[in-house]
């Protein structure tokens, strides 16, 4: 499975705590830990912006890891 584009609306779900999930890669785990009390602090289009790009970005840079693609299944299927 490819990394979904960053328009795709669950990105920002995410990001922003709308929607949880059990995370098996631990650096997105806790990346996203950090992004989502990020976000809930400054919830300005900027803020969710940058997150959604660090969470990409961490999911991009390690996608040939098979947690990674459990976890892309799990978010976006």
């Amino acid at each position: 499975m490819d990394v979904p584009s960053k328009s795709n609306k669950a990105w920002q779900d995410i990001v922003t705590g709308k929607k949880t999930f059990q995370l098996k890669f631990l650096a997105a785990k806790i990346l996203l830990g950090r992004l989502t009390r990020t976000v809930k602090e400054d919830p300005s289009p900027s803020t969710i912006s940058s997150s959604v790009d660090q969470l990409y970005a961490i999911f991009s840079n390690n996608l040939n890891m098979p947690s990674v693609q459990d976890d892309l299944k799990t978010i976006f299927s």
